[in-house]
């Protein structure tokens, strides 16, 4: 694909796009430099201020870890604690090493001290924290540290032991007997929300302890997310509840080993927020001198282009059919000269162009009418001969074929039983040619308007014994348990009675012909809201459910009648009599499970009787 070369651009773009490059171009170069050298130098100040909290809140864990060493060895070297160590004496304990934990307290420093034997049982606690002191009925302490020291162990910093639990900080050390065994330790501990309170308190300046693994152990106040750091200084910046947050990163050593992350974070508005008003300020204004540099240049390119864009698409639209459309004439240059010679022109497409449209409208229109009702006698003819032609032969065939082994001596005489059979049979065949026609006289009433239906009030449970009596034999026939249930409190339906049992015997019938020997059907009539539903389940094939409304149109069977007699009609006879009825009729139905096939039919309210008097 070749590049469009400059003298292809349109007049718009050769006037404005050399002037707004540049001018933004000028622009945006000057505004990053101003603004990246003010923004590195905040950014030193952030760095800066987040080292001197850090170091800041190391320092505040170091010093309280002294301040518990202290009071360990105060503790451990108080005389008699050995004795009562030894003895499990608690009580004692309790009277040499309560003076002490009360005396260590200060406004900021609150401890709890305990004393625990080799296995870490705790014979001593008392919780300082509180007002007043509150003993403590712990059962042991179980971290590994705390545990070296009750036992007597030592390694390269001495005897002394700390550690870090979920929420406290812990310093423990040993208490021996004379002969030097240890038996037990003196444990101080903190609890780390004050220790992270003291290390924040610097304003705005928000501190968190991690464990090794990501946990959140304390904090002075909300939250930092996690960031693992192997080396001092991890500096990131980060998004904690809807504020950025200028953060740093470093391990927190206790007794000279790595036991936390320590996380210290400064607001990026409190850093950084001088300067970025600054940046915002002096962008809004080269953005402003942007814009009206680009205004005037947009005026001036519009001055130019706007007349020849609007000749361009005009000469555009009338090169797509639509002649209606004129060019502007406002302006008395060569440009409204050409415009006025273009409407010109156009006006006598125009005026050719409807005159030969007309001629042809009337002669498609003659055309396409006689054409439509060429195909629709057409194609109801031939859906009427294909339809009929195997409906009605079927009952006319079996007629005839009885009749012929009545009448023909070659197949014999027949005894009194077998004339009998052959003369039902033709009666069948007879009935169900009879049926046929008056479904095929109903639809042709009921689609010349000429089918009548006289709604009275109507007892709906009679009609539907009526049907059960009649139809009954069929079902037994067939081994079906047909069953009948009728409420109580069914009003009389505003109905024609003839189209109505119409209707039922259609529902019924269809329903023993489709369910399987053994089965069930079931009809119900129920009082639902000033109406009466009628619904009749059975046990059958059940329809797919894209047949569901399809069968309710002329000609149409489900899958499972594809093969049985029948023109199709008896369904969508029942719709059209219902619906003159003002009621409705639909189906659920789950395929292999049955269909429930519902009528409703408006109740006989005060309001109906007199509308239909």
């Amino acid at each position: 694909m070749t590049r469009p070369r400059y003298r292809n651009l349109p007049i718009y773009a050769k006037i404005l796009v050399p002037f707004a490059v540049l001018i933004i171009a000028w622009g945006g170069f000057g505004t990053a430099i101003l603004v990246h050298g003010a923004t590195s130098e905040a950014r030193s100040r952030a760095t800066a201020q987040l080292a001197s909290a850090f170091d800041g809140a190391r320092a505040t864990l170091a010093n309280e870890e002294q301040n518990l060493l202290q009071v360990v060895q105060l503790g451990s070297n108080t005389q008699g604690v050995a004795a009562a160590l030894a003895r499990g004496d608690g009580t004692l304990l309790r009277q040499l090493l309560e003076p002490i934990a009360l005396n260590s307290e200060r406004s900021d420093f609150r401890v709890t001290v305990r004393v625990i034997d080799r296995a870490g049982t705790v014979l001593f606690g008392l919780d300082t924290s509180v007002v007043p002191p509150k003993i403590l009925h712990e059962p042991a302490l179980t971290l590994a540290p705390i545990l070296l020291a009750a036992r007597g162990k030592t390694d390269a910093l001495g005897d002394k032991f700390a550690a870090l639990s979920p929420t406290d900080l812990f310093v423990a050390g040993p208490v021996r007997d004379a002969k030097g065994h240890g038996l037990g330790a003196v444990v101080v501990s903190e609890n780390l929300a004050a220790i992270a309170a003291r290390m924040g308190q610097a304003p705005d300046v928000r501190v968190v302890i991690f464990s090794l693994e990501g946990t959140q152990l304390t904090a002075n106040g909300g939250p930092l997310p996690f960031r693992n750091a192997t080396t001092n200084g991890v500096q990131v910046r980060v998004r904690v509840l809807g504020r950025t947050m200028e953060t740093l990163y470093g391990p927190l050593d206790v007794r000279g080993e790595r036991a936390a992350i320590l996380g210290v974070g400064l607001t990026s508005q409190a850093v950084l927020g001088g300067i970025q008003g600054k940046s915002v300020l002096l962008t809004l204004l080269v953005g402003i001198a942007v814009l009206v540099a680009l205004g005037i240049g947009l005026l001036t390119a519009r001055a130019i282009t706007k007349p020849v864009g609007a000749l361009v698409g005009a000469t555009r639209a009338l090169a797509q059919g639509e002649l209606h459309v004129r060019a502007p004439e406002g302006a008395k240059d060569e440009i409204g000269a050409l415009a006025v010679s273009f409407n010109a022109m156009a006006n006598e497409l125009e005026t050719q162009h409807r005159t030969l449209e007309k001629q042809v409208e009337e002669r498609t229109a003659a055309l396409r009418t006689a054409n439509a009702q060429l195909v629709r006698a057409s194609s109801a003819k031939t859906a009427f001969i294909a339809m009929m032609s195997h409906e009605l032969r079927t009952p006319l065939n079996g007629i005839i074929g009885f009749a012929d082994m009545l009448s023909d001596p070659m197949f014999g005489d027949h005894t009194p039983e077998e004339t009998r059979d052959l003369a039902s049979n033709i009666i069948a065949s007879g009935r169900h040619l009879l049926g046929l026609i008056n479904d095929l006289l109903d639809m042709a009433k009921i689609e010349a308007g000429k089918i009548e239906i006289r709604p009275v009030p109507t007892e709906v449970g009679g009609l539907v014994l009526e049907v059960e009596n009649v139809l009954g034999a069929l079902a037994r026939a067939k081994n079906i348990e047909m069953t009948t249930d009728v409420d109580s409190d069914v009003p009389l339906a505003m109905a024609d009675p003839a189209r109505l049992r119409q209707v039922l015997f259609n529902l019924v019938s269809n329903a023993i012909k489709f369910t399987q020997e053994g089965g069930r059907i079931t009809v119900d009539v129920v009082n639902l809201e000033q109406s009466v539903t009628i619904s009749v389940s059975d046990t059958g094939p059940g329809l797919l459910p894209e047949e569901a409304e399809r069968i309710f149109q002329p000609y149409e069977r489900g899958s499972a009648g594809a093969d049985d007699e029948g023109a199709g009609l008896g369904l969508s006879l029942a719709r059209s009599l219902i619906e003159m009825q003002g009621g409705r009729i639909w189906v659920k139905s789950t395929p292999g499970k049955g269909s429930t096939f519902t009528v409703l039919i408006p109740s006989a309210t005060i309001e109906r009787l007199e509308v239909a008097g």
